[in-house]
């Protein structure tokens, strides 16, 4: 018999399927050992950690030693990333007692073929992988069990935290409020003329801002009356590229824009369809695809869209931190499984990019036409007045990703063609402050600025929530008056932590120990030797 363990009963069930009677499949149930909950759990001169058992794992851990005694091989195939490798570890550790072959298995998608070939290429723990989950673990609890009291004593109040991706988020959200609250909104006027021909309605726009309308009144008494000559014309087509395939940050800035689920539910759907074997592994951030799959995919374009709609498998340059082995989000197989409600929503818009990913370019019409009114003027006088237009002139992979298109109207036109305008007046426009972050853009900008990593983002801002740091309006993020408060003390007292880039940096460092380049113990103390002495 043999023994294969992973850390979620819904993975176990999947997975149960595809190996067969002579094997037992046994769930962790997440992690087996943390840092204690009540106290600090690392020694500050050697930084060596003290993990202990998470509550109620330990009769866990017994059970799956009990079944472990009778196998013959262990596999352990907890998530491939680094939390899922600390499990790996902590469970390797409990189960070398008992002399028995132990090995890690890896793997991207749930899916029989993969875990047929993850069983018959078994590897070892990746000790990296651990080390940089420990430094991770050890940097955060630092942090917050360090600085956070600091916090609790100025505004008396133990629910507050410090956090190393928290704090630069919350500074992001405090900041564009800052910007609302001090914008003045501004108006300013265009002359604007609307013609029609051949049934088609359009208007042009004289490029010049007024700042008051009375300003613009000797212009338009001048063109009142005046017919438009059509200076010059020209179409071009312009090709659209399709989307890149889904990532973590991707996957939820549109999942929460299109479905109007928050950072965290999308993680939890999206983590459950991967369980089920239905998609790959969603806490990526490389848009790497199989190429055997991409096949299979195009192949259904083909056979679905026609051979014109089929596009190519591109390569995309990815940040030196992506996770090289990973692949993007993308559904198993084509055959779609019987799903409901927001899972059912979720899985269809990652099938949906995924084919658009792979699809042909969308082809527009730019058309842009330029006319000039007909009056006796002074030299230097010329009033150019430009129409834009825009057709769709083949869909691509629109045909299957539909995306909003600024489609306007505009009439094929002449050099020298004469126009009578039907109405000629003055367009107020006014500046708008900058938007509020939603769940989804605020995920953007963090990855943006190299914050924050594909396992962190839900948690980030389900902590800002519970911190009472940021409400939700309207989905919107909106900073409470604690959290202006918190950002400036912070800012006052420990001012790298809410340093983008010294966060960015901090990102690194846990790269640079993932990939063997640097010992995590250095690159811990580094960090928190900086942080903690920024307030001197």
């Amino acid at each position: 018999m043999k023994l294969f363990i992973v850390e979620s009963p819904t993975k176990a069930k999947t997975i149960a399927k595809y190996l067969g009677k002579d094997w037992i499949v046994k769930a962790t149930l997440g992690h087996i050992k943390d840092l204690p909950p009540d106290s600090l759990g690392v020694d500050e001169e050697t930084l060596k950690p003290t993990f202990t058992w998470v509550k109620g794992k330990k009769k866990i851990m017994d059970d799956i030693k009990r079944v472990a005694q009778r196998a013959d091989h262990i596999f352990i195939g907890t998530d491939p990333d680094r939390e899922g490798e600390a499990i790996a570890y902590f469970v390797y550790k409990e189960l070398e007692k008992l002399k028995k072959p132990i090995n890690r298995v890896v793997f991207y998608e749930i899916t029989k073929e993969s875990i047929k070939d993850a069983v018959e290429n078994p590897t070892e723990i990746n000790q990296n992988l651990v080390k940089a989950q420990f430094a991770r673990r050890i940097l955060d609890r630092l942090i917050g069990y360090k600085l956070s009291p600091h916090l609790w004593k100025a505004f008396k109040k133990n629910t507050l935290s410090i956090g190393r991706v928290q704090s630069p988020a919350l500074r992001l959200i405090v900041e564009r409020e800052r910007e609302i609250l001090s914008f003045r909104k501004k108006e300013y006027y265009y002359i604007k003329v609307i013609f029609e021909k051949d049934g088609v309605e359009f208007s042009a726009l004289w490029d010049y801002r007024f700042e008051k309308p009375e300003n613009a009144k000797p212009y338009l008494e001048k063109i009142k009356d005046a017919l438009f000559e059509v200076a010059g014309y020209e179409e071009e087509k312009e090709k659209r590229q399709p989307p890149a395939p889904f990532i973590t940050s991707s996957l939820q800035a549109t999942a929460n824009s299109l479905l109007k689920l928050s950072v965290e539910q999308t993680q939890r759907i999206a983590q459950k369809l991967y369980e089920e074997g239905h998609i790959t592994y969603p806490r990526t951030d490389s848009h790497r695809m199989n190429p055997k799959k991409a096949q299979e995919f195009m192949k259904f374009i083909e056979k679905t869209y026609g051979k014109e709609h089929v596009g190519a498998l591109r390569k995309f340059k990815e940040k030196e931190t992506a996770q090289g082995a990973h692949e993007c989000i993308r559904p198993t197989s084509l055959q779609k499984p019987p799903l409901q409600g927001k899972e059912k929503e979720l899985y269809e818009l990652i099938f949906k990019r995924t084919l658009a990913s792979l699809m042909a370019p969308a082809i527009l019409i730019k058309k842009k036409a330029i006319l000039t009114p007909l009056y006796e003027k002074k030299k230097g006088e010329e009033m150019y007045f430009v129409a834009k237009g825009s057709e769709l002139f083949f869909d691509g992979y629109l045909k299957v990703y539909p995306e909003s298109l600024e489609l306007l109207a505009l009439p094929r036109l002449k050099k020298g063609e004469i126009l009578k305008p039907k109405k000629i007046t003055l367009e107020k426009r006014q500046t708008q402050p900058p938007p509020r972050y939603t769940e989804g853009s605020l995920v953007k900008k963090l990855e943006e600025l190299g914050i924050g990593r594909p396992s962190t983002y839900a948690v980030i801002v389900k902590t800002l929530k519970e911190r009472g740091y940021v409400v939700e309006e309207k989905g919107y993020l909106k900073p409470t008056d604690l959290a202006f408060e918190v950002v400036d003390f912070i800012k006052e007292w420990f001012p790298k932590v809410v340093d983008y880039k010294f966060t960015s940096q901090m990102e690194e460092g846990l790269d640079r120990v993932e990939e063997g380049k640097e010992d995590w113990k250095e690159m811990v103390r580094k960090f928190f030797s900086s942080l903690n002495t920024s307030n001197g």
